[in-house]
């Protein structure tokens, strides 16, 4: 068990690297599209951090990740990010727990889970709304989650790095 400084130090620790992860994505892969979808890195995040961490701690990341995303990044509807990351991180310390070994199958289960739970919610919303195309919707999707997780070979090494050092 962590103090409340050693709580404080590592938390910060993951802060700054995730800052870091955001900044170089910003400044290299933002603009890139592939397969006619843009790579996004926030579920990579979520995702890993869910499954590393476990469902109190990765919820309580969900929720302050997914509040800061909502205020930089447009969504469906309001608060979708935090709404969906957090949902997500509890389905991904769920799978880590109880289906797959930590490590980095297991991050890009939990990703790929978190990028269906943020565009099942963004699907549902544009229905409602536009009554927008089900297949082309899913089709993005797919896509989005296929040219986004190679990114893992990036992110998963570092925050396991971190978890491997503040738990052992």
């Amino acid at each position: 068990m962590l103090t409340r400084r050693e709580q404080i130090i590592k938390w910060s620790v993951y802060g700054a690297a995730v800052l870091a992860l955001t900044l170089l994505f910003e400044l290299t892969l933002r603009d890139v599209t592939l397969l006619g979808a843009g790579l996004f890195l926030p579920p990579l995040v979520v995702g890993v951090m869910a499954s590393l961490e476990g469902a109190r701690a990765g919820a309580i990341f969900a929720i302050a990740y997914g509040a800061l995303c909502d205020l930089t990044t447009a969504g469906a509807f309001p608060c979708v990010y935090t709404l969906a990351f957090t949902l997500a991180a509890i389905l991904c310390a769920a799978l880590a727990q109880s289906l797959l070994q930590q490590g980095a199958l297991c991050s890009l289960a939990a990703s790929a889970l978190t990028f269906l739970v943020l565009d099942a919610l963004q699907m549902l919303a544009l229905a409602l709304a536009h009554r927008a195309a089900f297949g082309a919707m899913l089709s993005l999707t797919a896509r989005e989650t296929l040219v986004s997780c190679p990114m893992l070979a990036a992110v998963h090494p570092v925050l396991s790095h971190l978890h491997r050092r503040f738990t052992l």
